[in-house]
């Protein structure tokens, strides 16, 4: 059963500048243990908070890194205004991504035929494939599938962060459908979903590609459950900084570092269960 497995990678920072050394150990950890696509500059690198230089930098080193082993490099482009996300894919398609995965506006929001025509936009300004993005969670509200229909032989795939089984058994028969809530990644596969764009695979891509293979695995939902305690990607970064991945949990303002409590969890879920984690 050929199931992908996409890390959405978080971004490491040493006082406030990105920590590039620890970026490459991140992704050289993900190639080492199974990872087939790798998505930069997402809601799990803290995309929204990083500039255009910054968004450059972890894309290329993402290509530079993974070319040889011929992993793709995914982008996320965040932006709500339509304008300003063409010009965002049309960067990241220039920078070496292979795909892109396209949050719907948030905030302003929009319409079904507005949020169809956002995509349409990117589409005539790009040539790589496109993941369609629901996650109603941050957006505040679910895509509309039926406006969507006319969009399924040019945007062919979709990553659902939601929590809504009815939309995921809608979506995958259309659309090869990507789980973007690692705690129903076994729910989401047994509707038709193809691979996970996975938050914990940061710090476990081995026990995540074990999930995709079919397999129970009450320590991967326990996991799912602690990377989520917070707002992503605060429990995740202390989670990397625990396994030595990460020299720290800094995050970028409005973040925080993770609160007393996700530490004390994450600390005690490592000294049960750290020994499995890969």
């Amino acid at each position: 059963m050929n199931r992908k497995l996409v890390t959405a990678l978080a971004t490491p920072y040493a006082n406030g500048r990105i920590d590039l050394n620890g970026y490459v150990k991140l992704i050289n950890y993900q190639i080492k243990n199974g990872a087939d696509a790798l998505l930069a500059v997402g809601t799990t690198a803290e995309g929204q908070l990083l500039n255009s230089c910054e968004k450059k930098l972890l894309i290329r080193a993402a290509k530079k890194l993974t070319e040889n082993k011929k992993i793709p490099i995914y982008a996320g482009i965040e932006e709500f205004c339509t304008a300003k996300a063409v010009k965002e894919a049309v960067r990241a398609q220039e920078y070496g991504a292979d795909a892109l995965l396209i949050a719907p506006p948030t905030f302003c929001k929009c319409t079904a035929v507005g949020y169809v025509k956002h995509i349409e936009s990117i589409l005539d300004a790009v040539s790589v494939p496109l993941i369609l993005y629901n996650v109603p969670s941050r957006a505040g509200y679910e895509l509309d599938l039926a406006a969507l229909t006319e969009l399924k032989n040019k945007a062919a795939y979709i990553k659902d962060a939601g929590a809504n089984a009815v939309f995921t058994k809608t979506a995958v028969q259309n659309y090869t459908v990507f789980c973007g809530n690692d705690e129903l990644l076994s729910e989401q596969l047994s509707y038709g979903a193809k691979g996970v764009i996975s938050v914990v695979s940061n710090a476990a891509p081995k026990l995540t590609k074990r999930v995709l293979s079919g397999e129970k695995d009450d320590i991967f939902v326990k996991l799912a459950k602690l990377s989520m305690r917070e707002v992503n990607p605060i429990a995740i970064k202390y989670i990397l900084y625990k396994k030595g991945l990460f020299k720290s949990c800094e995050m970028r303002l409005p973040l925080t570092k993770a609160n007393a409590e996700t530490i004390k969890a994450v600390d005690g879920f490592f000294e049960e269960y750290g020994a499995e984690i890969e």
